[in-house]
């Protein structure tokens, strides 16, 4: 079984959440972001987890499936993008 992991790249201020799809619910993700150095790419906790859900339900409408199956969290992501990750992310269990 694949596993989910995440890979820190200090070159373009990323972590790519590998296999994120995996983990589903706002529980299993919130528990493995504790272990994720998200200080590094100067974002919340809140912000990773809206990512996060929001690539996880695009991927499970089968939007963009190569790139939704894993999570780049980013310095820096644009406010427009966080506001479409904080929308999708509404209501998530």
């Amino acid at each position: 079984m694949t596993r989910v992991r995440y890979k820190y790249n200090s070159l373009t201020k990323n972590i790519k959440i590998i296999n994120s799809m995996k983990l589903r619910t706002k529980e299993e993700i919130t528990n493995f972001l504790n272990d994720v150095p998200l200080d590094l790419v100067d974002r919340s906790k809140k912000s990773a987890l809206n990512e996060w859900i929001a690539h996880n339900r695009l991927h499970q409408l089968g939007i963009l499936k190569n790139h939704t199956k894993d999570c780049d969290i980013t310095k820096n992501e644009s406010l427009f993008r966080r506001i479409c990750y904080w929308i999708l992310s509404i209501g998530a269990k």
